[in-house]
């Protein structure tokens, strides 16, 4: 189990970008992304070596009913989350983020 999450200062933002995206479809939906994030969030908190590395150290973990990935770094007892991304999207950048 990590002792602490920190975030990339993006991950803001590509939270608000989907969020608003599903809010515009229903706010039902919006609020289902919302709490699955959450649920993935809390996994990778309390579970973090159960997800496999991708690229180099950066691990990643996709929503359940969504197709986003959110991708992370253990170090120490500390989880960095780098991003939350589509799973269809352009992966150019997705690695280099940092913390």
């Amino acid at each position: 189990m990590a002792e602490a999450r920190r975030f990339h200062p993006l991950v803001a933002e590509d939270l608000t970008r989907a969020v608003r995206y599903y809010d515009d479809v229903s706010i039902e939906l919006g609020n289902r992304f919302r709490d699955s994030v959450r649920d993935r969030l809390r996994s990778i908190s309390e579970f973090p070596e159960s997800y496999g590395c991708i690229h180099g150290l950066i691990r990643a973990a996709m929503t359940r009913r969504f197709p986003y990935v959110i991708l992370f770094e253990l170090r120490g007892d500390t989880v960095l989350i780098l991003g939350v991304f589509h799973a269809a999207s352009d992966q150019t950048g997705w690695f280099d983020r940092s913390l």
